[in-house]
């Protein structure tokens, strides 16, 4: 279990959605004298390479004062299964990778709860009671029933939805992969991390649709808007792939497709398509640096 600490030195634990697999570890053999410090418990103190990145994300969301303002107040909604998701975790993220103030191009910050009543009415109460909690914050904050999507998503974007059973299963459904990641604060003790794909994306500032719901013109507006804000992002997606890899690393676009082509086995199977796969953060081909 990974450790992360918040600006004011608080030390928390990170538990991290879905849980990593790590390496099978051999029970240690009882100690033949006594300590004299009682040692930690190896499940306190190991960490996975994923969780390790998870802390590292983690870390950077939470100096962006914003995030951790929600993230201790949210409790006192009273809701069940919640997560701050989306823009405001991994915007944070690529501003303070990019050299820029943490808070800086992001527009609003997304809360997904999970709560078995549909009418809208009872959502309305929640968005009316978190403006009234968060009304000193001089940002957008934008709270949605995951429940109720699918009620409303297929006639404003033409798709069919399936409805959700969690909080979670409303990230994992985001137009695009840096979107896949919620935070939230459990007790005093631990902070919860979801990452259903993985954090690589979100730490390589790389931009690729979301094959779990593909939403060609949302991801385009998206990315489009990314673009200008962030110009060091890769974009995975065909054209705009191959030239973002060979403006990267300066290599010729044929060459940036077929490091593309070659790399395509390497994204998880929901998020592979057939014009998919490069990885930001691999190896350039031969002769490219």
């Amino acid at each position: 279990m990974a450790h992360i600490f918040l600006p004011d030195g608080r030390g928390l634990r990170l538990r991290l959605f879905p849980k990593p697999k790590g390496v099978a570890r051999r029970k240690k053999a009882p100690p033949t004298s006594l300590a004299l410090f009682d040692t930690p418990d190896d499940d306190d103190t190991a960490a996975t390479p994923a969780e390790r990145l998870a802390a590292r994300v983690t870390e950077l969301c939470l100096i962006n004062r914003i995030n951790v303002e929600i993230l201790n107040r949210m409790p006192d909604l009273g809701l069940r299964d919640w997560w701050l998701a989306s823009g405001c975790l991994f915007q944070t993220v690529w501003n303070l990778r990019s050299g820029r103030a943490a808070e800086r191009g992001i527009l609003d910050y997304d809360v997904c709860y999970f709560s078995e009543d549909l009418s809208w009415e009872a959502e309305d109460d929640v968005i009316r009671t978190a403006a009234k909690l968060f009304a000193d914050l001089p940002v957008n904050i934008q709270l949605r029933n995951q429940a109720r999507v699918h009620v409303w998503f297929p006639e404003k974007f033409g798709v069919a939805y399936p409805p959700l059973t969690s909080a979670s299963e409303g990230i994992l459904r985001f137009p695009c992969s840096p979107q896949t990641i919620g935070l939230k604060r459990s007790g005093e003790a631990f902070i919860d991390v979801y990452a259903p794909f993985g954090l690589g994306d979100v730490w390589d500032m790389v931009a690729r649709p979301n094959r779990a719901l593909p939403l060609a013109q949302v991801y385009a507006a998206k990315t489009a808007r990314w673009q200008k804000e962030w110009d060091k992002i890769v974009f995975i997606n065909g054209l705009i792939r191959t030239l973002s890899a060979a403006r990267r690393y300066s290599l010729p676009p044929a060459m940036a497709l077929l490091w593309a082509s070659r790399s395509a086995t390497r994204m998880p199977p929901e998020m592979r398509g057939p014009d998919d796969g490069m990885r930001a953060g691999s190896a350039p081909p031969n002769g490219a640096s």
